[in-house]
Order: C-alpha cells, then sequence, then structure tokens
C-alpha cells in the first residue's frame, strides 16, 4: 500500500523541486536577503551580476542583525561613537558550485567623505547623501532621522564584488549602485528612516 501523499502524488502527476524530482537548490534572486530585490529593475541588476536564471544562497547573510545593531547605535550618545565594522546584510554564492558573487555590508559612517575623493576612479549617482561605483565596489552614504530617543545617523552601504565573479560588462556600475541603493532602501525602511534622499529603482548618474 502507497501512503496517501503519495498516491495523490501520482494521480496529479505532481513533482516537488526540478523536473527530475531532485529538490532546487538556493532561492531565486528575488527571494535573498529578505526578499531586497523584489523590485524588477533590482531583481534584473542581481541578474546581470549573478548570472541569468542561476540560483543563490545566502547563508552568512544577517539582515536583522544589521538592522537591531544599526538601531543600536542611533541611541547611543555621539560621545560614545567608535568606527563601525560592516555587517553583512547580503553575502550571494552561487548554489551550483559554491562560488562568491558579491557582498553588501551596512554600517554606521561617522563622516561623509567628500565629493571630489577618487572622483577619477568611480561613477556618481544621484541617490542618498553621497553614492559612486567603481569596476567592483559601489558604496551609498545616507541620513537616517529616528524618533527620539534616537537620533540621526549616516548610514553607509558597501557592496564588494567578488574577484571570481566575472560579470565584466559597460552596465556593471550600474547594476552594482542598484543593489546597493536597493539594500539602503531596504534597511532603511526596516529602521523607520526618515529624509534618506533615497531613489527607487535605478539611480541616475551624476557624473560618467
Amino acid at each position: 500500500m502507497l501512503p496517501v501523499a503519495a498516491l495523490a502524488m501520482a494521480a496529479t502527476g505532481c513533482t516537488t523541486g526540478t523536473d527530475d524530482g531532485t529538490a532546487a537548490k538556493g532561492q531565486t534572486v528575488t527571494e535573498v536577503c529578505g526578499g531586497f530585490a523584489e523590485e524588477p529593475g533590482v531583481a534584473s541588476a542581481l541578474e546581470a551580476v549573478a548570472g541569468k536564471g542561476v540560483r543563490l544562497t545566502n547563508d552568512r547573510s544577517e539582515p536583522d542583525r544589521v538592522v537591531s545593531e544599526l538601531w543600536k547605535t542611533a541611541r547611543t550618545p555621539q560621545s560614545g561613537k567608535e568606527w563601525m565594522e560592516g555587517i553583512p546584510f547580503c553575502m550571494l554564492e552561487a548554489a551550483e558550485d559554491g562560488k562568491n558573487i558579491l557582498t553588501i555590508t551596512l554600517r554606521e559612517a561617522l563622516a561623509t567623505p567628500g565629493r571630489d575623493d577618487g572622483k577619477d576612479l568611480v561613477t556618481s549617482y544621484s541617490t542618498g547623501r553621497l553614492a559612486t561605483s567603481s569596476d567592483r565596489f559601489a558604496t551609498v552614504y545616507f541620513p537616517c532621522r529616528l524618533q527620539a530617543p534616537a537620533h540621526e545617523i549616516v548610514l553607509d552601504a558597501e557592496l564588494e564584488r567578488a574577484d571570481e565573479n566575472g560579470a565584466d560588462h559597460p552596465g556593471i556600475r550600474d547594476e552594482q549602485i542598484t543593489l546597493a541603493n536597493a539594500a539602503a532602501a531596504h534597511v532603511a525602511a526596516e529602521l523607520g528612516c526618515a529624509g534618506t534622499g533615497l531613489v527607487t529603482g535605478v539611480p541616475a548618474k551624476t557624473r560618467p
């Protein structure tokens, strides 16, 4: 006698996972890291970096810790501030072979860099307070105004594309800044930030 569940599947011809009946590994681009890439333009950017149709793992990501730690620092008096290491909001690997794809970290920034710092090496974008992207890095600085007893802080969302990720094509800087900006917006929404200056979708270039 077959179990009831097996009989039901046999009758309907249903299977779980992939066509060969095995469970699909990993997640889609819209599912990883709390779904920060659900918006179509952001999902397209992540696919351009990770690969079309690739399934991903984000086991070393800590999106919940990012929010809790940033909330703590927003309640810490300015006199007690110290430089904060980035917390891994999203660390992505390819599910099939384990290759690293990218890492996005969030931290409080004690200061925003000058707009002319490294201007010849980066492309600037209109989102947040300062946003730039280079060949393998992207960063978005943005203010986060919170209600008392918390106070306004400046946050930095940093994306680093892994050396083994070979998505080197003309639009890569735009895609990187789109992902960093989406991660920033996701965390800002979780924290309840006001006055961030973050845009929706793909940030516009302010300088080639």
